[in-house]
């Protein structure tokens, strides 16, 4: 078993900056910094002082280097004993604040306009917190080299090691020779995915629930494992595995492994930090195509989609009250994830409490695939999110220009989910056309409202103060071509009843059905407002 020296408690801004490792993160100003105090960032905040531990990083939200008050912040920075500032340019000059930053004898540096200011805080405190580890064998690994960092797990603890993303993809695995392993782990490393077994949800639920170390009894053939979630701050970042032969690895072993999540911790979002960039300025024109315009073609050029479908967009989204900040990332990694075994793949983006996914085929007819991934993902995420999701395609399109009516057909199925006008998980909008088709004309009669037939209008404004149910009696009947044997069946009435309530419908509200033009119209009307 590897020991632990004596942890350092201050660190270099070199240092730190090689331990980030991370393109979006770059030094600004050229003096001597003091060293810096391995605590987690503090962040700026207007009213309150400035007030931390000698040599902290403060990060500089809402701070914009060509106003005076960022320059006076810095230097206030300074006396107080901040050892470093961050902050985002903002395609801003930054001359005149570098040069505070020098003088006050502060490290200012900038972070890409795209990174979150939430995934640089959990970036910096995993640095430090990495940094605070004295064990070599594990914090100058290579940026982002989870295999080697797997080696070292399990030469440390003494055990096989898999470390895993949030989606239970093997992101790197031990080698060491000696090592036993099991079927499970066998599989999993031949698919980089870890089998689908009915205790998996309840395993991974324990390890998340816990802040240390779960030990995993085997089921059936399987052997006992050690366990941790791997974190950044509080976010969840994935977990290590370790297999336990024997199930006699000791206190010390747990106390090597929840070290090690913390440098893993660094690994795993270094290792991401720079695709995150990327990813960020691809989902931004994403969002820009699928909202249309007279630049979609350019914007299509610039995520490398010919010009030329057939396109279809997919949306996901969470039932009501699942849709929590966690899930939602979650849900886009499982997307994504999902995506990439897709013929061709496909362009994911989350646009509030929808992901949306764009597919690309050769395919004239690509809804068949697509359907088989969205029910997967529906499968994947009650299992191993527990979120229950409702997933719409919209229909083909043939040109990107187009690739926006695909996107608000997929909104559209998406509301008749929310409006309970459709119980199950999937639906595409071929399958829903008509229906889409009265959607369509409900926002054009919101902005025409006189196309409205007044009858319509006062049968369902009596409803809703009177707590009737002709507007739904009326449309069932006409739905049912004028069957009364049908519309008694489907509204469990009994047939006097209907006769009844049809003549009260003539007699208040003069409905002559009679006439087919004004038939047609009271018909349409009464779904138009349905939808309203």
């Amino acid at each position: 078993m590897t020991s632990i020296a004596t942890a350092p408690d201050s660190i270099t801004i070199h240092a730190l900056l090689r331990a980030m490792a991370s393109p979006a993160i770059t030094l600004r100003s050229h003096g001597a910094p003091p060293k810096l105090s391995l605590v987690s960032p503090a962040l700026f905040d207007p009213y309150s002082e400035l007030e931390a531990p000698a040599g902290s990083i403060l990060l500089g939200l809402g701070l914009l280097p060509v106003e005076p008050k960022t320059i006076e912040i810095i230097r206030k920075a300074a006396v107080a004993g901040f050892g470093a500032v961050i902050i985002k340019q903002y395609g801003r000059e930054l001359g005149a604040t570098i040069a505070a930053a020098d003088q006050a004898g502060i490290a200012l540096l900038t972070v890409d306009d795209e990174m979150g200011w939430l995934q640089l805080d959990a970036l910096v405190g995993s640095a430090l917190n990495a940094s605070a580890e004295a064990d070599s064998s594990l914090s100058t690994l290579g940026v982002g080299d989870l295999f080697a960092l797997a080696n070292a797990i399990a030469a440390m603890v003494g055990g096989a090691t898999t470390i895993e993303n949030l989606q239970e993809q093997i992101l790197g695995y031990s080698t060491l020779p000696h090592q036993p392993i099991d079927d499970d782990r066998r599989h999993g490393i031949l698919g980089r995915q870890v089998p689908f077994l009915p205790e998996n949800a309840a395993q991974y639920a324990s390890v998340f629930r816990s802040r240390s170390v779960v030990r995993i009894k085997g089921v059936g053939d399987a052997l006992d494992r050690l366990a941790i979630a791997v974190r950044a701050g509080k976010e969840p970042l994935g977990s290590i595995w370790v297999v336990d032969v024997n199930g006699d690895l000791d206190p010390a072993a747990e106390q090597a492994l929840v070290r090690a999540a913390d440098i893993a911790a660094l690994h795993m979002l270094r290792a991401r930090s720079a695709y995150d960039v990327a990813r960020q300025q691809r989902a931004d024109l994403l969002r820009k195509l699928m909202d249309g315009g007279d630049d979609a073609t350019l914007v299509a050029e610039q995520l490398g989609l010919r010009r030329s479908g057939p396109f279809v967009v997919a949306a996901f989204q969470p039932a009501m009250g699942q849709a929590s900040e966690m899930a939602l990332t979650r849900l886009l990694d499982l997307v994504i994830t999902e995506c990439e075994t897709h013929r061709g793949g496909a362009h994911c983006v989350l646009v509030g409490t929808t992901v949306y996914a764009l597919f690309a085929s050769t395919d004239p007819s690509p809804f068949g695939p697509v359907e088989a991934l969205a029910r997967r993902v529906t499968e994947r995420s009650r299992v191993s999110l527990a979120v229950d999701l409702r997933v719409a395609t919209g229909s083909a399109v043939m040109t990107v220009t187009d690739i926006n009516r695909s996107r608000r057909e997929a909104d559209m199925v998406l509301f008749m989910f929310t409006s309970g006008h459709d119980s199950s998980a999937y639906a595409c909008a071929q399958d829903v056309r008509s229906r889409l088709a009265l959607l369509e004309l409900a926002s054009h009669f919101r902005k025409l409202p006189h196309l409205l037939s007044p009858a319509a209008g006062k049968i369902v404004a009596n409803d809703a103060e009177s707590n009737t149910e002709y507007a739904k009696t009326l449309r069932t009947y006409l739905d049912c071509s004028r069957d009364s044997a049908r519309t008694s069946a489907a509204l469990s009435l009994h047939q006097n009843t209907l006769r009844y309530r049809l003549k009260r419908l003539r007699d208040l509200f003069g409905v002559d059905l009679d006439q087919p033009e004004d038939t047609l119209l009271l018909w349409l009307s009464l779904h138009v407002l349905e939808f309203s």
